[in-house]
């Protein structure tokens, strides 16, 4: 009784690790400066993210380019 129960744990256990989840991130930015909304301003932006620990505290800062064409 134990080998059998053995034999089912390895079964499952093994069985599970072929499994590969499948993400995909899409992100829609929408971008409003002092309440109004910029939405018809067009081209190519530069979005640069900057992480920074000050003081114990984790601080995410985000700066928005447009690219030069």
């Amino acid at each position: 009784m134990k080998k059998i129960l053995v034999a089912l744990f390895l079964i499952t256990f093994t069985s599970c690790g072929y499994i590969n989840p499948v993400v995909e991130v899409k992100t829609d930015l929408n971008i409003t400066i002092d309440g109004e909304n910029i939405d018809g301003i067009q081209g190519e932006w530069i979005i640069i993210q900057e992480e920074e620990k000050k003081d114990g505290k984790n601080t995410v800062a985000i700066r928005i380019e447009k690219k030069e064409i």
